[in-house]
């Protein structure tokens, strides 16, 4: 079902330590329906347990960059991905209304960044490790690629998986 990578090692679905102890999930999300699977996954673990969910929406760096040659096609990138976001945010309220779980599953933010996938996840992970203390726990977890040239290439989930400082889960 799903792969877990983790230092030390994990069963996917599992959390070590006390039932109340804070988990957070940071969940890489486009849009896709291995992304959606992954906030499914966060929801389910984080069901009727103290924390919650930062859901991360990033903007590929690629299409920045390509964007940046001219001022014209940057707006209208910027733009685009302006309202990439309000839409993926409102995908991500409907599906977890829908959802029925409790707890964490119902606390979340959600949130773009522009840039390297991998790369910002991972400061977001950062980011709540900071804020929320070192006994809070902070998992990181992304749907697999859905593009076979990614198995080839390298992904998000392979450079994650690299990332020991986080629990990494990567959902099918």
């Amino acid at each position: 079902m799903s792969t877990l990578t983790a230092n030390p090692v994990q069963t996917a679905g599992t959390l070590t330590g006390p039932s109340d102890r804070l988990v957070y999930a940071i969940v890489g999300f486009d849009g896709s329906a291995s992304s959606l699977r992954a906030l499914d996954a966060a929801a389910w673990l984080l069901n009727d347990r103290p924390g919650g969910m930062e859901i991360v929406y990033v903007a590929h760096l690629p299409a920045m960059a390509a964007a940046s040659r001219t001022g014209e096609a940057s707006d209208d990138v910027l733009q685009s991905f302006d309202d990439n976001t309000r839409d993926l945010s409102e995908k991500v309220r409907a599906h977890l209304q829908a959802s029925h779980l409790r707890g964490a599953a119902h606390r979340w933010h959600f949130q773009r960044r522009n840039g390297a996938i991998a790369d910002n996840l991972i400061a977001a992970a950062d980011e709540k490790r900071s804020e929320r203390g070192p006994d809070a726990a902070v998992i990181l977890i992304v749907g697999r690629s859905e593009h076979g040239y990614h198995h080839d290439l390298g992904s998000v989930p392979s450079a994650l998986e690299r990332h020991v400082h986080y629990p990494v889960i990567i959902i099918p």
